[in-house]
C-alpha cells in the first residue's frame, strides 16, 4: 500500500482543510492544520512504511558515521528518523478520536515496545548503539508487516474502505436509474468552536468517556435532521442522502452530508441547502450548530459534483462519483473518525425500489 496513490492521499489532504461559515463576517473561511486528522503523523509513518517495503536487511549502517563522528544519513535513514520523531503521546491521544490504518498501529506498538532513539538527540559516542536500536525497531516492524495476522487485518481494513466507496457509487447509480434528474446538495454540519471539545481531556480513558457522550448527541441530531426532511418537508423531494462523520481540530465532530432531491420537482439548490443549514443551526442544535453550504461555493471546486445533474451528463456524473464520492469515503484508507461502541461513521439511505420512474421527459434509448 503506497502512500503516493493520488486518489487516496489527495482526498486525505483535502480534509486537512476545514471550511466553515463565519457568522460574524458572513463569509466562508478555511483553516489549514497539518495535524488535522493526524495527517502529519500518519504521512510520516506511511512514508517510512513505503521505505521498509522496498528495502531488505539493516537500514542504518556505520557508513553513515563519518571518521570525525559526524553523521550523514541516507534518504531511507532520514525517512525512518522522521517517523520515529513524531509526538507519540499525541498520537496515542489522537487514536482515541481516530481509527488509524494497521500500518500506523504496528508502527506505534513497535515504537512503544522498543523506544528507538533519535540519532540527532544523542551524544556522538552513543550513535553506534543508537543505530543498533533503530535497526532492531526496523526489524520488528518488518516482521509484523510480513506476518499472516497483519496481512489478514490489512486486507479487512482495505475491504471495509473499498466497500463504502463501491456501495456509494452503486447507490448513486440506483438513484439515477429511478430519477432522470437529481438536484445534489453538499452541506457540512458542525458545532461552534469549543461547544463539543473532546480534546480538553488529556488522558485517553477520559477522552473515550467524553467521546461516548458527545457522539451519542451527534447521532441523535443527524437522525432528527433526516427525519425532518423525509417526513416534515416532503415538498423538498428528498429521495436519497449520504452522511459521513468526521473529526477536525477546528470544527470538532462534524458531518459531511449529501442530499439527493428529485430534480423534476425542485430547483434552487443554494436556497434549499441554506434552508437545511438554518434548520440545523436553529432547531436541531438549538443555536449551537454551524453549517457550510458547499453548493453556494461551487467555483472553489475544480471538479464540481453538486447542483442539478441529469442522468446523461457524463462529466457531472463522473465528478459526482469519482471526485465527491472519493472525498467522502476513500480517506478512510488512512484515517477515519473513531466511533465508540461500534457506532457507524458512514451511512446512506435505501436504494429506491426497482420499477417505476419519476415523471419527466422520457429517456432516449
Amino acid at each position: 500500500m503506497s502512500f503516493n496513490e493520488w486518489e487516496y492521499v489527495e482526498a486525505y489532504k483535502e480534509k486537512v482543510v476545514e471550511s466553515f461559515y463565519d457568522s460574524v463576517s458572513g463569509e466562508a473561511v478555511s483553516d489549514v492544520n497539518v495535524d488535522g486528522m493526524l495527517f502529519n503523523s500518519v504521512s510520516r509513518i506511511m512514508s517510512a512504511v513505503s521505505v521498509l517495503e522496498k528495502t531488505s536487511g539493516d537500514i542504518f549502517r556505520v557508513e553513515s558515521l563519518k571518521r570525525r563522528g559526524e553523521m550523514e544519513l541516507s534518504k531511507a535513514e532520514t525517512c525512518i528518523v522522521s517517523a520515529i520523531s513524531i509526538n507519540y503521546v499525541e498520537l496515542e491521544r489522537g487514536m482515541v478520536l481516530f481509527k488509524v490504518n494497521p500500518y500506523v498501529s504496528i508502527f506505534y506498538e513497535c515504537y512503544q515496545a522498543i523506544k528507538p532513539l533519535n540519532p540527532y538527540k544523542v551524544e556522538r559516542s552513543e550513535l553506534s548503539a543508537c543505530f543498533v536500536g533503530l535497526n532492531q525497531f526496523v526489524d520488528a516492524v518488518k516482521r509484523r508487516m510480513s506476518s499472516g495476522e497483519f496481512k489478514r487485518v490489512m486486507s479487512a481494513h482495505l475491504r471495509s474502505a473499498a466497500k463504502n466507496y463501491s456501495g456509494l457509487v452503486d447507490y448513486i447509480d440506483s438513484l439515477f436509474a429511478r430519477y432522470s434528474r437529481l438536484l445534489v446538495l453538499r452541506v457540512d454540519f458542525s458545532y461552534g468552536k469549543g461547544r463539543l471539545d473532546v480534546e480538553d481531556y488529556s488522558r485517553p480513558g477520559d477522552r473515550l468517556d467524553a467521546l461516548r457522550l458527545v457522539t451519542g448527541g451527534i447521532v441523535e441530531h443527524r437522525i432528527q435532521l433526516i427525519d425532518y426532511l423525509k417526513n416534515k418537508r416532503p415538498e423538498l423531494g428528498m429521495v436519497g442522502y449520504v452522511w459521513k462523520l468526521e473529526y477536525g481540530r477546528e470544527k470538532g465532530h462534524h458531518y459531511h452530508m449529501m442530499f439527493f432531491l428529485d430534480g423534476a420537482k425542485v430547483r434552487q439548490d443554494i436556497v434549499i441547502a441554506k434552508l437545511i443549514g438554518e434548520h440545523w443551526n436553529n432547531v436541531v442544535t438549538q443555536g449551537r450548530g454551524v453549517y457550510y453550504n458547499c453548493n453556494g461555493n461551487k467555483e472553489r471546486y475544480k471538479y464540481c459534483g453538486v447542483g442539478m445533474i441529469s442522468y446523461n451528463e457524463t462529466e457531472k456524473l463522473s465528478n459526482l462519483k469519482e471526485k465527491t464520492a472519493i472525498y467522502l469515503t476513500k480517506a478512510d484508507r488512512y484515517v477515519s473518525a473513531c466511533m465508540p461502541d461500534n457506532r457507524r461513521s458512514f451511512g446512506k439511505g435505501n436504494s429506491p425500489k426497482v420499477g417505476g420512474r419519476s415523471l419527466g421527459r422520457p429517456r432516449e434509448n
